[in-house]
């Protein structure tokens, strides 16, 4: 039984907005794919991609390490992304955490965002409203996540499993471009 956000559509929301965005070389920044809903994020993420009929480059999908300082292992991703010949012209990040600290690492290199570089999270965690620049990201809605797990507990018995998808939705913000 489990109740989960639309990681799937919300990978391909954030992928889709910054190829409307006109960002033809977008680069994803992921945990482990071992984690079920990361997995469907970067799904979501190669759909968008497949669709609008853009090369999907290895090169630019990075898995971030969980362990050391996360901020650390995020701007080596970065330094890798930036170092390619074709170098990456928007990222999607797994996570606003993720996201922040991609931005942090560009700013700190002098890039202009979105100009430069477009970055996407997916959460919508408090501080991304309140980053310079405001950063775009997927939002989950928590509390409805934890009333449906709550009401799924309370009426279903444990041998009947229930597995449960809410929605997500796009937040535009100036990190990527104006929808």
């Amino acid at each position: 039984t489990s109740v989960n956000p639309d990681n799937l559509r919300g990978g391909y929301l954030a992928t889709q907005h910054l190829l409307r965005c006109g960002r033809k070389r977008i680069a994803m920044l992921s945990g482990s794919l071992a984690h079920y809903s990361i997995q469907q994020r970067n799904r979501g993420f190669r759909q968008a991609l497949f669709e609008a009929r853009v090369h999907a480059d290895p090169d630019l999908e990075v898995i971030v390490p969980a362990m050391g300082d996360g901020d650390e292992a995020v701007a080596e991703a970065m330094r890798t992304l930036l170092s390619l010949p074709k170098r990456a012209d928007a990222v999607f990040c797994y996570n606003d955490s993720t996201a922040l600290a991609a931005m942090k690492y560009c700013l700190g290199e002098g890039m202009k965002i979105p100009y430069d570089i477009a970055i996407v999270g997916f959460d919508d965690i408090a501080a991304v409203a309140a980053a310079i620049p405001p950063l775009s990201t997927v939002r989950v809605d928590k509390e409805a996540l934890g009333r449906a797990g709550v009401e799924l507990l309370l009426d279903k018995p444990a041998e009947h499993p229930s597995h449960i998808t809410l929605p997500v939705e796009m937040i535009v913000r100036e990190s990527s471009c104006d929808d």
